[in-house]
């Protein structure tokens, strides 16, 4: 577990914010985008979905979702080749991220460097 301070911008971009890192995961495969969101073990609406594998029986929650981490897969496997089509932020080879993350922690996915940390709740 690291724990350590970061600024980022919150999520309506108006200023700057110190939080508490709580876990951070770094993986080298990676997208091209961030995302600050609810982590979620399974597909709600708008959340970031994190699971072991994507296969094609996945596809259908593509466009509902925000970002995906998958503990399996590479720079071609259906979690980024998706990804990459609907513009989704995701990190890919991210070993035990199923077990370290749950259902509604707040999390930043950083698809640029391959990070997912866990991050305080928001006031």
């Amino acid at each position: 577990m690291i724990r350590n301070s970061v600024g980022y911008n919150d999520p309506e971009g108006s200023k700057e914010t110190q939080r508490v890192i709580e876990l951070k995961l770094q993986s080298p495969l990676s997208s091209r985008s961030n995302l600050v969101s609810l982590a979620a073990i399974s597909t709600n609406p708008g959340e970031i979905l994190i699971t072991y594998c994507t296969d094609i029986g996945w596809s259908p929650y593509f466009p509902i979702i925000s970002g995906v981490v998958t503990e399996l897969g590479g720079l071609i496997s259906h979690g980024a080749v998706v990804s990459r089509e609907y513009g989704l932020p995701c990190v890919v080879g991210l070993q035990g991220a199923t077990k370290k993350f749950q259902t509604g922690d707040y999390v930043l996915l950083d698809g640029k460097k391959g990070i997912l940390q866990r991050l305080p709740q928001p006031e």
